[in-house]
């Protein structure tokens, strides 16, 4: 049985109710346990800490009479409570407020003393005090032929105001029912008095005090110009009144200038704070990223331009509210860009480690890696974009557009090496694909770190093995959803640990180049470039792009637009799962390199290392839940029409042939 911490009786939505505070039993049979309705049941005077544990907490709301439809949750748990204020009084018959009450006893003094000056005027005197004065109309209420009438109008006013009064308990609470989109639901109470009132507000409000998890002081960055400046609005009208109304006292900051939130939180003391939170886009985010890793490396006096070096966590957690124009962090983190959602995500205290990418040149760090890194085409649309910010969002298809016409590919060395996990699975097919490869899986792997150019393997015998690799990362891959089982496995993992890691080579002339640390989902990829990254694995993709005909690399960025589950199918593309990778342009008779370009920002130089560091930051984010997504992409394929069948990729019916041969 579990124990109740609390009871009481309530009117909601004028039904008689039992509420009740409870904390479930921790046994396994419990689950089928229910709450009696007995009144002899004992329940305790006052509520402790001790006795309170938050994650087994509920409010349990009973019917005394059981309806079968009713929009009234039956339980509510405890880390959903958002705030439970009183609010004014009400009645309990026709249910009008208490200050209808004394609307009508002025109503009726005002004709009294009418009639009574009437008496000593003159009828024209009266008609213009009538036409002056204008009495408010008093709705009628029809009462059954009772006895009362025939007591006095004073003595039925006491008896009315008496069986009218209720006291009214407004309890705020966030509704779960869709995965994905969450809502706040708001229910009204009604109790006898405003002792019980009082008790249930103190009750519950000691409840929400054991949720360590919530935040209770805020840093709020907001990009007034963001989202065609529309986040100022969004914080003002929608994110702003919420959080008041969970009690979170938040300091707005509303940036004037670049980089203004990141040289904030590398200077100024953040000590009182529980968070930081930032209303724009991606490069906002961006900002408040930079800021706290390099805060946190300097205190713990990193040498930051070693690529080697292992990054610590902050202590701050960072939370988005979407106002950009491509929210692909929040895209990839709750599922969908919506400011209520993640307000509520930051309010309930969600946390989400994700990992960061350190990216080093030539000269020493450049920056953290949040999303994404792109070399070539992607960056060259971010170059071009910078000209055209009077388009707004406009901008970024017309860049690409112009892009796509030109076509260009950059002859560029990459050099990857794959992650742990992933280099242990595709050591053991490896010496069966080709013939000429040694059956050791060691030296499969000594071999695959040579240079292309290698006398025992040759160009072919690469690709296939690329090919085989690429299809067994299919085979395993999984969407990161919320409570992800791969991310969890990985929590022992050793940053200072070496491990031999598979070495792949790779050389030739690509469109683009692609290190994606999320899947950068946006409202126009419903899947991202690359579905299967994981956020918190300590592994991040690389997709190639190699050079095409303008059709070839047409067809890449429709599975990216449409579904890009199976990208690495087409023939021009591969995906690696990695843990380093360093990308080394080639300037072959002074041509034009590519640009560089992470998380929207531009970069500089002529070699570029990234590293994956594992969970190094926490946001206020739940993760997203793929429960119906299958179903509902059958259903939208089915309804495609046949004339972009050209562009959609199919799988080959020797797939299984090649990876078990």
């Amino acid at each position: 049985m579990p124990s109740i911490l609390y009871s009481t009786t309530c009117y909601i939505k004028n039904d008689l109710y039992h509420l009740r505070i409870c904390v479930d039993n921790n046994d396994q049979n419990s689950t089928n346990t229910q709450i009696t309705t007995d009144s002899s049941t004992s329940i305790p005077n006052d509520i402790t800490i001790d006795s309170i544990i938050p994650s087994l907490t509920r409010l349990h709301l009973i019917p005394v009479n059981e309806q079968k439809l009713t929009l009234v949750p039956r339980e509510i748990i405890l880390d959903h409570i958002l705030s439970v204020k009183q609010t004014n009084t009400r009645l309990n018959g026709n249910r009008k407020h208490s200050s209808d009450i004394s609307e009508i006893n002025n109503i009726n003094f005002t004709r009294t003393s009418s009639i009574e000056q009437s008496r000593r005027t003159s009828y024209s005197t009266l008609s213009s005090l009538i036409s002056t004065v204008t009495v408010p109309r008093i709705s009628t209420i029809r009462r059954p032929p009772s006895l009362a009438r025939l007591f006095s109008i004073q003595s039925r006013r006491d008896s009315e105001a008496h069986l009218m009064h209720k006291t009214l308990v407004k309890l705020s609470y966030v509704d779960v029912s869709n995965s994905i989109r969450w809502n706040i639901k708001r229910l009204e109470i009604e109790v006898d008095t405003k002792d019980i009132a009082d008790t249930l507000q103190l009750k519950v409000n000691l409840c929400l005090s054991t949720l360590k998890q919530r935040p209770h002081r805020l840093l709020a960055f907001v990009n007034p110009f963001g989202g065609k400046g529309r986040a100022r609005f969004v914080y003002d009208k929608t994110v702003l009144p919420i959080f008041e109304e969970a009690n979170i006292i938040v300091k707005s900051i509303y940036t004037q200038r670049a980089n203004e939130a990141k040289d904030y939180l590398i200077n100024e003391d953040l000590n009182e704070y529980d968070g930081v939170i930032c209303v724009g886009g991606d490069g906002m985010f961006s900002e408040l990223c930079q800021g706290l890793l390099l805060r946190t490396s300097q205190e713990a006096q990193l040498n930051i331009n070693d690529p080697q070096v292992n990054i610590t966590q902050p202590k701050l957690r960072i939370g988005i509210i979407p106002a950009g124009s491509t929210d692909a962090i929040v895209f990839g983190t709750t599922g969908l860009n919506d400011p209520i959602t993640s307000t509520l995500q930051i309010i309930v205290g969600e946390t989400l480690s994700i990992d960061i990418a350190t990216i080093h040149n030539e000269q020493g760090f450049v920056r953290f890696m949040a999303a994404m890194l792109a070399y070539g085409f992607f960056g060259d649309i971010i170059h071009q974009s910078d000209k055209w910010r009077f388009l707004g969002p406009l901008r970024y298809d017309v860049a690409g557009f112009c892009q796509f016409i030109l076509n260009r590919s950059y002859d560029t060395e990459v050099i990857v090496t794959l992650a742990s996990s992933d280099s242990s699975q595709s050591t053991l097919p490896m010496s069966n694909v080709n013939d000429g490869v040694e059956s050791s899986a060691m030296s499969d792997s000594q071999h695959l770190t040579n240079n292309t150019n290698s006398e025992t393997i040759g160009n072919n015998q690469i690709d296939n093995t690329i090919k085989v690799l690429g299809k067994l990362v299919l085979s395993t891959s999984v969407f990161c959803k919320r409570h992800c089982e791969k991310c969890a496995e990985r929590k022992n993992h050793n940053a200072n640990k070496t491990n031999s890691s598979l070495e792949i080579t790779r050389r030739g002339k690509y469109t683009t180049i692609n290190c994606l640390n999320m899947p950068c989902r946006t409202a126009k990829s419903k899947f991202g470039i690359s579905p299967f990254v994981h956020l918190g694995d300590g592994s991040f993709d690389v997709i190639l792009v190699k050079r095409s005909w303008r059709t070839g690399f047409l067809r890449f960025l429709w599975q990216v637009a449409n579904d890009s589950r199976s990208i690495e199918n087409l023939p021009n593309v591969e995906r690696y799962r990695v843990s380093e990778v360093v990308i080394r342009p080639i300037h072959i008779n002074q041509k034009r390199c590519g640009n560089w370009a992470c998380d929207g920002e531009l970069l500089c130089g002529n070699e570029i290392k990234i590293r994956i560091h594992r969970q190094v930051l926490n946001l206020f984010a739940s993760g997203i839940q793929f429960d119906n997504i299958e179903e509902n992409t059958s259903k939208k394929e089915k309804q495609k029409t046949k004339c972009g069948s050209f562009f959609r990729c199919k799988k080959r019916k020797h797939c299984k042939k090649d990876i078990n041969p």
